[in-house]
């Protein structure tokens, strides 16, 4: 499967969760299970410019959207995941996204 180009919105998704990883306390890393990306996914997303909600002009469904926003994220964390010894959990999908979950999910 090819992957796709990104859009400069799409960069900058990339750009900030790659920065939020950066970011985290080295504490963290001693315990990879307790990390939950979501929490730093949802973060960068919150961070984007209302213009974001311009791209449904470009992209007309807005399922396309959101998918092309969850791989620019995926790939991101991914770019990461090396370095940082994290695991994934994928997030829940969610049809509004004005009420994409911020907090953590509960322990199982």
């Amino acid at each position: 499967m090819n992957q796709p180009s990104f859009n400069l919105i799409e960069q900058l998704v990339i750009a900030e969760v790659q920065e939020q990883l950066r970011n985290l306390p080295a504490s963290f890393r001693k315990y990879p299970s307790e990390i939950k990306i979501d929490r730093v996914i949802n973060n960068a997303i919150q961070l984007l410019p209302r213009s974001f909600k311009t791209l449904a002009e470009k992209y007309h469904d807005p399922h396309t959207r959101r998918l092309r926003i969850r791989i620019a994220v995926e790939r991101a964390i991914t770019d990461m995941l090396d370095d940082l010894k994290f695991y994934y959990v994928v997030q829940t999908e969610v049809e509004d996204e004005e009420n994409i979950p911020t907090e953590l999910y509960a322990k199982k």
